[in-house]
């Protein structure tokens, strides 16, 4: 094995085989990158009150971690991998522990004298089940607690079926009853504190390929932009050049994983977008005396004890129960559970699915073809869009994850007790959605929604489809595209959302500079852009009025807003009911008296000559994920603040929002274009390859993140 750097500080590893780059990989992401995999495995474990500090934040954290139960889970799922998927992890393994055994931890670790502990496959599991959650099935949980909550607290379910028609037809006054009865201990998701930082947001990201008929060289090209938080130092993935003796594999990885998650090899180039999958349930549990009812009769709970370890305190004891359904959300420091309704929470990749994600992920390196990596990929257990080219000139696309067969629509929850109700074991893998070279000459993803054409529907809350479908109508501009139109593509700014908003806006401006500012706006997202913090005002006053005044009532909707990623996920929910030809949203009043109300009120209060730019408002400090900007900014260990270009429903997504009183960011994190007929892939990572302040790569490709240009990753003649 031999480990080197590229010129711009990218790790480059020869080795044999499969595994022998696996066991470099471990030992330069433990080299680069160990704050990062201790960061996520101890908030996995629940022990960062134990070996880091004891903070009311990091115990919040451990708490729910041992509720969620996902280390205990990854330990047990290691008796699932199959025995090339073992072997895989281990390799990787014996890389972070090698490099453990001869260097000192990090300058981080040392302050709060934590020695990490050897890397185990289990680690691994525990990392992919992590990025599995945190930021994925996650964001559904958030919208299914949030019908809960509004039901629970007195919002019309009328109107909340109607907003989220037709998902919850089934909905009827039993449950509505039920779920107002509830003892809703946890309202919602512990908050995403600082060092979940570590953990990425995978929610929105694009990714395409054009076919041989479609690009100027006559191959294949291939495109992928996963946005995620950006506002961080390292940034969340870690490229690399790896060399086998016959093949390479060049892309990006993630610290805590063996191989390539989104690449290619010399036969075949992948990537995925978050599919929305809706892959977790709530089920109410009725509980008496500590047991749960089923029929007309009432089993016992499985109920276990964790303790906690704490930093300069006693150990805290935690009390968990389960159902044969899920997690229940009870007051885990109460020593005895009290009677009554409570939510239970069903997660499908709960119990295992890493197991199954590592060996696809590893199987897919070897795929020659697009027809061989779809066979593979519908395998992995994380709710995926894969989009896939290959040197043959194909071009595909396959859907994964754990698709619960239910017989509701999952949106809204039902009770445990009626057996009929619960989930009739998972979709077969064949049976989600998969295609190769479709007649229009390409594919593309960008969230928006895909469900098998024949069924089941896996996918219930996608997001909206403006990015999507801007990425299509560019593409469809060029019959002869090239790496360069890829590239303009992904830096595109332009907002369909935006035009179709105007659209009803503009009969509304008055002839005022407010007024003619927004009229003559391009819809461009540009960071000098004043008419798009105009729009944005017009548009959040609208919500405001509709959903918060309408619906929800004006204190939850700001709370709504400010504090949670429901709108950043959802908005497309909200934008349907808003465009749609049913104005009944708009009130007795009617929609262009409402429209011309808001307008009128937010341009009245409009000085143009002291509007912000677009980019003033998007700024953030890129921060350190450990020290998370408490350090004195002489330092170096943040960098910025930043502008940040996009939106919520342009190609570059420049999303912006604060979650759990931490602000983060949903942006284009990596960007990676190639052509089949090359072995060459451009690319651009929004930091550097290493977390180490010292290191000339911390900040690596920052300049040119932010400029939209790109760099070169090539194998080397040897390769």
């Amino acid at each position: 094995m031999e480990l080197s750097r590229t010129t711009g500080g990218v790790a480059e590893i020869r080795a044999p085989d499969d595994l022998g780059l696996a066991r470099g990989l471990g030992f330069m992401h433990a080299h680069d990158r160990l704050v990062q995999l201790v960061l996520v495995r101890l908030a996995g474990q629940g022990r960062l009150a134990e070996r880091l500090k004891c903070t009311s934040e990091t115990l919040t954290i451990d708490v729910f971690m041992r509720q969620l139960g996902l280390a205990r889970d990854a330990v047990r799922d290691v008796a699932n991998c199959s025995p090339q998927a073992r072997e895989y992890a281990q390799a990787y393994a014996n890389g972070v522990n090698a490099h453990l055994e001869r260097h000192r931890a990090p300058l981080e670790l040392r302050l709060v004298g934590h020695r990490p502990e050897p890397w185990t496959v289990a680690d691994t599991l525990l990392t992919i089940k992590l990025m599995s959650y945190v930021g994925l099935a996650q964001t559904q949980q958030d919208m299914e607690k949030l019908i809960i909550q509004a039901i629970h607290g007195g919002v019309s379910a009328a109107r909340l079926k109607h907003l989220f028609a037709p998902h919850l037809d089934g909905l009827d006054d039993r449950i509505v009853g039920w779920i107002q009865q509830l003892r809703l201990e946890q309202p919602l998701l512990p908050p995403a504190f600082r060092f979940l930082a570590a953990l990425p947001r995978a929610t929105a990201s694009n990714g395409w390929a054009v076919a041989p008929s479609r690009s100027a060289t006559g191959h294949p090209l291939q495109c992928n932009d996963p946005h995620l938080e950006v506002n961080r130092l390292p940034a969340i993935w870690y490229e690399a050049v790896m060399h086998t003796d016959d093949d390479y594999r060049m892309g990006a990885t993630m610290p805590g994983v063996p191989g390539l998650v989104m690449g290619r090899t010399r036969h075949l180039s992948f990537g995925f977008t978050y599919g929305f999958m809706d892959m977790l349930d709530y089920f109410i549990e009725e509980c008496r005396d500590g047991r749960c009812r089923r029929g007309d009769d009432f089993v016992a709970l499985e109920t276990r004890t964790e303790t906690i370890l704490r930093k300069g305190a006693q150990p805290l004891e935690i009390v968990i129960q389960e159902s044969d359904c899920g997690v229940l959300e009870t007051d885990p420091h109460a020593a005895r559970l009290a009677d009554g309704l409570y939510l239970a929470r069903a997660w499908s990749a709960h119990r295992d699915g890493a197991s199954a994600s590592l060996h696809a992920l590893r199987a897919a390196l070897l795929a020659r073809t697009v027809a061989e990596a779809q066979e593979v990929l519908r395998e992995v257990t994380i709710s995926c869009n894969w989009v896939l080219a290959d040197r043959a000139g194909a071009i595909g696309y396959q859907q994964s994850g754990l698709a619960p067969a239910r017989r509701h629509s999952g949106l809204y929850p039902v009770p445990a007790w009626d057996l009929d109700l619960h989930w009739q074991g998972l979709v077969p893998s064949r049976a989600l959605h998969s295609f190769r070279n479709p007649a229009g000459g390409f594919v593309v993803t960008a969230n928006q929604e895909i469900n098998p054409p024949q069924g089941p529907q896996v996918v219930n809350l996608p997001m909206a489809p403006y990015r999507a479908e801007r990425i299509r109508a560019l593409l469809d501009e060029g019959s002869s595209l090239e790496l360069g139109d890829m590239k303009r593509i992904q830096l595109d700014l332009y907002s369909l959302q935006a035009e179709r908003f105007m659209r009803l806006f503009q009969p509304h401006l008055p002839d005022t500079p407010a007024g003619r500012l927004l009229a003559e706006w391009d819809r461009r997202y540009d960071r000098d852009s004043v008419g798009a913090s105009l729009f944005e005002d017009v548009y959040d006053a609208l919500l405001r009025r509709v959903f918060g005044a309408g619906l929800f009532g004006l204190e939850a909707w700001d709370a709504i807003v400010a504090t949670t990623p429901i709108l950043a996920d959802y908005f497309g929910v909200f934008d349907a009911a808003l465009l749609g030809a049913d104005h009944s949203w708009y009130g007795d009043e009617g929609r262009d008296a409402v429209l011309a109300q808001v307008l009128g009120e937010v341009l009245a209060a409009t000085d143009v000559d002291r509007l912000e730019r677009w980019g003033t408002r998007r700024r953030v400090l890129m921060t350190n994920i450990f020290f998370a900007g408490t350090l004195p900014r002489w330092l170096g260990f943040d960098h910025g603040p930043v502008e940040l270009a996009g939106n919520r429903a342009t190609v570059v997504q420049g999303g912006l929002f604060s979650h759990g009183g931490r602000t983060t960011t949903f942006a284009p994190s990596w960007r990676y274009v190639t052509d089949l007929g090359e072995d060459r892939i451009d690319t651009v990572l929004a930091g550097g390859p290493s977390a180490r302040r010292t290191s000339r790569h911390y900040l690596g490709d920052v300049r040119l993140w932010l400029e939209g240009r790109y760099k070169a990753l090539q194998p080397s003649r040897q390769g």
